[in-house]
């Protein structure tokens, strides 16, 4: 008889993130799969019968029957589209689409549920939760007319950057200074994500929130705009004390976008802090690494139950 586990992890296998919460859940905790290279040895079945779905995963090691009392932590499986074999791309479809339907099926706990998350994505929603709940927030711009973009660079009197709504089909693009000596033509054509530019930073903080727990890094980097743009060793990681005010904003946001799990970036300044944007999905293996903060251990206790943030469940559409 294999072990019964009550939390399943959707994940890749190379995850570094996910090997980190697994590590903390216990050899018998959980039952692991990637739906987007689906091993043989992994059994999902589901049936549909009296009015009522029953589900069942069974890695190999441990077996999860999927229903109350259960958590998932879905965190960034194979993409099914990474696959060059149609055949493959096909199956990696198939998997995820049956393997997300079969756990929303059911009334569980999610860190966090990708629909959700995908929802939660949208930047101008972002901007609007936080600034509902007392972050400050630059002026934006969202346009593809060169001329609003323009006026826009002289209102914050050439202190402006763009940045990349998304970074899936494209290589790496980060935030980036533009001024108004720059040809700005390009913009035409595509809507271009445009902020006022806060300087004078005395750091850079990632600010990751589990539940009702708030873990902030400071982010030192001499000067470079995007600290994405630099290896991890190239800046200094310090733990640091989030401002009251801003840790209970920071978990209201969150869970106003509809999550258990999020990374908040900001940049701090003699002035206090300004909220740059949500990463729903955001990694957080490099922060723990280098600063030692529990998240992963955070993570697994809401899976586990363990703490009272697991009262927060992710059923359904995020609030905008």
């Amino acid at each position: 008889m294999r072990p019964h586990a009550r939390v399943i992890v959707v994940a890749a296998e190379d995850d570094f993130t996910a090997d980190l919460v697994a590590s903390r859940l216990g050899r018998d905790a959980f039952v692991r799969l990637d739906p987007g290279r689906l091993r043989e040895e992994v059994l999902v079945t589901g049936r549909f019968t009296a009015g009522a779905w029953t589900a069942v995963i069974d890695d190999g090691h441990r077996t999860a029957t999927v229903g109350p009392g259960c958590a998932v932590y879905w965190r960034k499986p194979t993409r099914p589209e990474t696959h060059t074999d149609p055949d493959q791309r096909w199956r990696a479809h198939e998997n995820t689409t049956a393997l997300l339907g079969l756990l929303r099926a059911h009334p569980l706990l999610w860190v966090n549920d990708p629909t959700v998350v995908d929802a939660s994505e949208h930047k101008p929603a972002q901007l609007a939760s936080a600034a509902r709940h007392g972050l400050r927030v630059p002026d934006t711009l969202f346009t593809c007319h060169p001329e609003a973009a323009r006026a826009f660079v002289a209102e914050h009197h050439d202190r402006a950057v763009v940045k990349a709504l998304t970074q899936r089909h494209t290589t790496f693009v980060p935030t980036t200074r533009i001024r108004l000596t720059d040809d700005l033509s390009g913009i035409a054509g595509t809507v271009h994500y445009v902020q006022a530019l806060v300087e004078d930073r005395l750091f850079d903080a990632r600010v990751t929130v589990v539940g009702d727990r708030v873990f902030t890094a400071a982010i030192r980097t001499n000067g470079a705009l995007d600290w994405r743009t630099l290896p991890p060793a190239a800046c200094d990681h310090r733990p640091v004390e989030t401002p009251a005010h801003i840790a209970a904003a920071c978990v209201e946001h969150v869970r106003d976008l509809g999550l258990v799990y999020a990374a908040l970036d900001f940049v701090v300044t003699a002035d206090g802090w300004t909220y740059l944007e949500t990463n729903c999905a955001g990694e957080f293996g490099w922060i723990e690494a280098l600063t030692g903060v529990p998240i992963s251990a955070a993570i697994a206790h809401v899976l586990t139950g363990d703490t009272p943030d697991a009262r927060h469940t992710t059923r359904g559409r995020a609030r905008m």
